[in-house]
């Protein structure tokens, strides 16, 4: 299986390739990074909101998407989804498809200085997170599982960016799954 990367808004090289490590680091898949960027669909856009709905500019990006890869889009934006403010990831299993939004994840979102190490494990996180819902993971229990859910950016930053015991086991018979498909 093949994970293909994409740029969606100003996103920055070397942000790109941190998400390619840590997918490639985690799952142990390869990881192909699209030289191009792209914008984002405007008709996905809300201008009450100003907000991306996260589904439909998911849906609309990933009309290109190859047989045998997930495709995983790094979004310069801020999005929400139907029912939630606002959401960090959204991943759509059926599709084999997920972005990744990362205008909550600066820390000048909240009023804090720029720290790009701490932008990027947050971007780690959350491409690891939106990955194993491809994959088929759930949402875990463990706090400290990068599969457990955020309902905030505190609860980004307290997990790492890793599975946990568990939730690695599982990954592993998926991805055996999907390799034998």
């Amino acid at each position: 299986m093949i994970v293909r990367l994409k740029r969606v808004g100003d996103v920055s090289t070397e942000l790109i390739y941190e998400a390619a490590d840590a997918i490639a680091s985690e799952y142990g898949l390869k990881v192909i990074v699209d030289p191009f960027k792209v914008e984002p669909p405007m008709e996905t856009f809300n201008w009450e909101r100003l907000q991306y709905l996260a589904s439909a500019l998911t849906m609309k990006l990933a009309q290109e998407k190859a047989r045998g890869e997930f495709l995983v889009f790094l979004v310069d934006a801020d999005a929400y989804e139907s029912g939630l403010n606002f959401v960090f990831g959204i991943a759509l299993p059926r599709i084999g498809a997920a972005s990744v939004f990362l205008k909550r994840l600066r820390p000048s979102f909240y009023g804090e200085p720029e720290d790009w190490n701490l932008f990027v494990s947050r971007v780690r996180k959350e491409v690891n997170h939106e990955l194993g819902h491809l994959i088929g993971l759930d949402h875990c229990p463990n706090p400290r599982c990068v599969m457990s859910f955020s309902n905030s950016i505190l609860d980004v930053d307290r997990k790492s960016e890793n599975l946990c015991e568990d939730c690695k086991l599982k990954a592993r018979e998926l991805l055996a799954t999907w390799e034998g498909s």
